[in-house]
């Protein structure tokens, strides 16, 4: 249980929430910057993936960072600090090209975006409902980053949609450092404990599904428009299915928000994870009718959102002390970043469909690792 005088106040958890989305605002931003990178010479489309993966992977040892500064230093530096450092490294890379080049920069985004994000982590973790809070930080980090991805394409700085781009994220992270001047002095993390760590088996399990689901959901989602385009779909509706499933990820996240505390999380995350297999089976049945895609892309939406939050309560149910929450996104973004590499793999070696085939297999992994993982707390 948490103690009642660690909870975090409303005021605080909407700040701590408003600077991790725009942390995360990359993540909505990425189809538009990459996108016109290539457009303009500035980077080789073969090099997209790679660039994509080293910023997610940054973000990673970012928030293992972020959780260990507020151990020591206050909220309001840790945050103002790492805004800025965003700020920059968007603002340095205007006009820039090439592989090292952006590389770097990446990385060093994603390293800062990746502490902006253990505020927000934290904060969650100091609520006493922390599945609603976890559902409604998903919403506001979707919401912003549908507004921006949609409003970008119409928008130039100097004759360029990339610098455009990164302006937005060098003001996506000067919002969160004068929201940080707003924040206490201090977002402290649950201190470990001397006897049992934060990483016990059961955790790590719980960890390693969330990860797996976000990976394979991302898995789908990063071949969707090459798939769209396989089967003879124009680019206009990738958008409109894109569209509709951002507004059912926003749906899903609220519902989660207000269901989440009547439903058992480990069985709701194998029962999402099992329909989430059925959907990557239904993206595939529904190939030849734009009809029946757009309804899987809307209900693939809401259950992808939908389950993220359960992860945060089936953590918090393994340790009630709250520490292997802290290490939710880590595992998240980590999976989001390497699976769709694995999936890569597949796609070479025999079609673009195998990426549906490698996310429908990774969901069911996942849930036959819950439900082991459930039988072994039993017995123990």
């Amino acid at each position: 249980m948490i103690a009642d005088g660690t909870v975090v106040t409303g005021r605080t958890l909407a700040l701590s929430i408003l600077i991790g989305s725009c942390a995360l605002l990359v993540l909505g931003v990425h189809p538009v910057l990459l996108g016109a990178l290539v457009q303009e010479g500035r980077l080789a489309d073969a090099q997209v993936g790679n660039l994509v993966t080293i910023e997610m992977l940054a973000i990673v040892p970012g928030s293992l960072a972020g959780i260990g500064l507020l151990r020591r230093v206050g909220a309001r530096v840790v945050a103002a600090a790492a805004g800025m450092a965003m700020a920059a490294v968007n603002l340095l890379l205007l006009g820039q090209a090439g592989m090292a080049t952006l590389a770097a920069a990446r990385a060093a985004a994603g390293f800062s975006e990746g502490i902006l994000v253990a505020i927000a982590l934290v904060a969650i973790s100091r609520v006493a409902r922390v599945e609603r809070a976890s559902a409604f930080f998903l919403a506001v980090q979707t919401l912003m980053q549908a507004v921006v991805a949609a409003a970008l394409p119409a928008v130039l700085i100097a004759g360029s949609r990339v610098d455009a781009a990164l302006v937005a994220l060098a003001g996506a992270g000067v919002i969160a450092a004068v929201s940080a001047l707003l924040l206490p002095p201090a977002i402290r993390p649950t201190e470990p404990d001397g006897e049992r760590g934060a990483l016990t088996p059961a955790s790590l399990t719980a960890l390693c599904c969330a990860g797996l689901f976000l990976g394979a959901i991302v898995s789908v989602w990063g071949y969707f428009g090459l798939w769209l385009i396989h089967y003879g779909y124009p680019p206009t509706f990738e958008g409109t299915a894109v569209s509709l499933c951002l507004v059912a990820q926003v749906v899903g996240a609220l519902a989660a928000a207000h269901f989440g505390e009547r439903l058992p999380n480990r069985h709701t995350i194998i029962a999402c994870a099992i329909a989430a297999a059925g959907l990557a089976a239904a993206f595939y049945l529904a190939r030849g009718s734009a009809g029946a895609i757009i309804a899987v892309s809307i209900a693939f939406g809401f259950v992808w959102l939908f389950t993220l939050p359960f992860f945060a309560g089936w953590l918090i149910e393994i340790d009630p002390g709250r520490r292997a929450v802290l290490y939710l996104t880590a595992f998240q973004l980590g999976g989001a970043a390497l699976l769709p590499s694995l999936a890569g793999i597949a796609v070479g070696a025999w079609s673009i469909d195998a990426a549906l085939a490698f996310a429908g297999t990774s969901f069911l992994l996942l849930a036959l690792a819950a439900i082991v993982s459930g039988r072994s707390g039993q017995r123990a």
